[in-house]
């Protein structure tokens, strides 16, 4: 049975003790979910009587019959055990034909927990996962996208029965943009500060450090995705953090490259599909390179790639160029890309 990661606690206080399901999946995107869904799940199901606990990290040379074999060894504390299964990656060969060992052979008094990373369409595909479907209950946690991020910070917000002034939840959301964690910290903290459970925006902005997941790489997504505004944002963070330009123009070299081939090849008639497969284009960027594509011809890849290797070489010392100041010609190159017109500077040789 699927359960929304959120919605786990209550249907789980919604059980009977002989109601309970005897395998449990956690499977999601953001550690700090899952690792909430675990502590109320183990809180809920201890009331029932199970007070024992048994803990197994799944490391290079796993010893699975240790997992298998659990039914047949006695409790030293109580009949009823909750076993945690805490898998980093994925369960390889062993693991699969352990858990379906398991399912076909469940012990009576106890509940196994398994935590993993959030499955794909091969894995839920996979004979052990269907094993499995069939008896346990499926708690999924997505990654929350940019756009559902400042709906979640509200419900957080909610749950914590704290009173908002306007602006404040969209300002947390912003500040510390698509990171779960940092949210959460924060809104724990207004938990405490605020007065008689009031929050304002005075007190986000004495209260909150922007901390918002902000790297290289995000700003090289921001810039295919053609939002020059989040641009800005981050190259200004960067700056200010020290990082050095070379790194920067290095990754939007690599991804403007990668974006020039597939648009010329796209225009001799060959398949996005088979492009990205060649180039080895993750299917969680295909959106963000596909946004760049739509919008940039052929032609438009080709001189942003001019353009950032004359900047690249003229970093690196290669070639001698007067292209001014580097952060500048880095928010250039990104408006290039987002086709935002900015006042032009030579950097060609």
């Amino acid at each position: 049975m699927k359960v929304a990661i959120e919605d786990l606690s209550q249907r789980l206080k919604a059980c009977g003790p002989d109601t309970l399901p005897k395998i449990i999946l956690i499977n999601g995107a953001e550690p700090l979910l899952m690792e909430e869904a675990l502590d109320a799940a183990r809180t809920i199901i201890k009331e029932h009587g199970f007070a024992e606990r048994l803990k197994y990290q799944v490391e290079t040379g796993f010893d699975w019959s240790s997992l298998t074999g659990v039914g047949q060894a006695m409790s030293l504390f109580s009949e009823k055990r909750i076993l945690e299964l805490r898998v980093p990656k994925s369960l390889g060969t062993s693991g699969t034909k352990a858990i379906v060992e398991y399912c076909n052979y469940l012990p009576q008094d106890d509940i196994l927990i398994i935590l993993m990373p959030l499955l794909d369409k091969r894995q839920r595909n996979a004979k052990w996962f269907k094993t499995l479907d069939a008896i346990a209950w499926v708690a999924d946690g997505y990654e929350i996208s940019k756009a559902q991020f400042p709906r979640w910070v509200k419900q957080r917000f909610q749950s914590r029965a704290l009173r908002l002034e306007a602006g404040v939840a969209d300002t947390l959301s912003e500040k510390t943009e698509g990171n779960v964690l940092a949210a959460a910290q924060e809104i724990d903290k207004l938990q405490v500060l605020a007065q008689e459970g009031a929050v304002t925006l005075e007190l986000l902005e004495q209260s909150l450090a922007d901390q918002a997941r902000f790297d290289v790489y995000a700003l090289t997504d921001a810039a295919l995705l053609g939002d020059f505004n989040r641009v800005l944002r981050i190259k200004s963070r960067l700056q200010s953090e020290g990082v050095e330009p070379v790194i920067l123009i290095w990754s939007l070299v690599k991804e403007i490259r990668t974006l020039a081939a597939i648009s010329a090849s796209e225009q001799m008639g060959q398949q996005r599909g088979l492009l990205f497969k060649e180039h080895r284009i993750w299917s969680k960027r295909e959106p963000i390179v596909s946004a760049a594509l739509q919008r940039l011809s052929a032609d438009q890849c080709a001189s942003a790639l001019e353009h950032a290797a004359n900047l690249d070489q003229t970093v690196k010392g290669q070639r001698y160029s007067d292209v001014g100041d580097v952060w500048y010609q880095i928010e250039q190159l990104c408006a290039r890309l987002c086709l935002v017109p900015v006042c032009s500077t030579k950097v060609s040789a």
